[in-house]
């Protein structure tokens, strides 16, 4: 069969899967994609030969472009062959895609609120106590404190963002500042700390403004991990090498008690930015 031939260099053929692999293509999709735009009007037979692929593999990856509108059956001449679409039609997709999220978002803000109006309703326990535990719990427990109504108070030994990971904690700090989130935060310092605090004020993975971080000494109160007073809630968390391990209290009366005494150490501590 005579195929008219679309000459790609081996640099554009690499660069265009990498750049259809980040469209949402595997590799192999993107590589018969490319096949195609190279040799168009192929048999699969012919497909499988030039990408040296099972047939079997090559169906269920041709339907994935099919589908996509990337590529189309052609029958000629008895013949059922295959040629390419230009990958603009994936602009439907990605509007698709657009909608859907958009609606999503929509769906979880209701459900937010739904869940929310709940937990006002409903009857609590005098005490309730969850535990939390890896990087998941850590990420919840974190979460959680979102749902502030005031300032949160915070012990911290600092450096969370290395054990829950870069992008979920860009993800809080984002979601911190949309929601308007404060916290007063209590340090012991430490040089690596404070060269941390220096280095990382204003960033992305950066919520506290250097007015509310304050130093008390740890022969005074030694910070282990992460607390967070917020609410009717306390959190710990224990960050120790590959080990996560976590709690909330929900009690009226204990958090009342453990906040008073944040504040009365936050009254006596020195602010970081006089440190620095």
């Amino acid at each position: 069969m005579t195929t008219d031939i679309v000459v790609i260099s081996e640099n554009i053929f690499m660069n265009t899967l990498s750049e259809l692999e980040k469209l949402g293509l595997t590799n192999k999709q993107a590589e018969l994609y490319v096949t195609l735009l190279k040799y168009p009007n192929l048999r699969i037979a012919e497909i499988a030969r030039f990408t040296q692929t099972p047939r079997s593999s090559v169906y269920e990856n041709l339907n994935v472009l099919l589908k996509l509108g990337l590529a189309e059956e052609v029958i000629k001449d008895g013949y059922k062959t295959l040629q390419p679409y230009s990958v603009s039609v994936m602009k439907h997709v990605l509007r698709e895609r657009v909608v859907q999220i958009q609606e999503q978002a929509k769906i979880l803000q209701r459900l937010e609120k739904t869940i929310a109006l709940s937990e006002e309703s409903g009857t609590q326990q005098p005490t309730t106590v969850r535990y939390y535990k890896g990087v998941a719990g850590a990420r919840q427990l974190m979460w959680n404190t979102l749902k502030a109504k005031d300032v949160v108070c915070v012990y911290s030994e600092w450096g969370r963002s290395n054990y829950v990971g870069a992008r979920f904690y860009k993800s809080f700090v984002s979601e911190s500042y949309r929601r308007s989130f404060s916290e007063h935060v209590l340090i012991n310092p430490y040089t690596r700390v404070l060269d941390s605090i220096k280095t990382n004020l204003g960033s992305s993975t950066s919520r506290t403004t250097i007015e509310n971080i304050r130093a008390i000494n740890k022969k005074d109160v030694p910070i282990k991990g992460e607390t967070f007073i917020y609410n009717n809630v306390y959190t710990q968390m224990y960050l120790k090498g590959r080990e996560i391990n976590g709690f909330e209290i929900e009690s009226d009366q204990f958090v009342n008690t453990q906040r008073s005494i944040f504040i009365a150490l936050w009254k006596s501590a020195q602010p970081v930015s006089k440190m620095l």
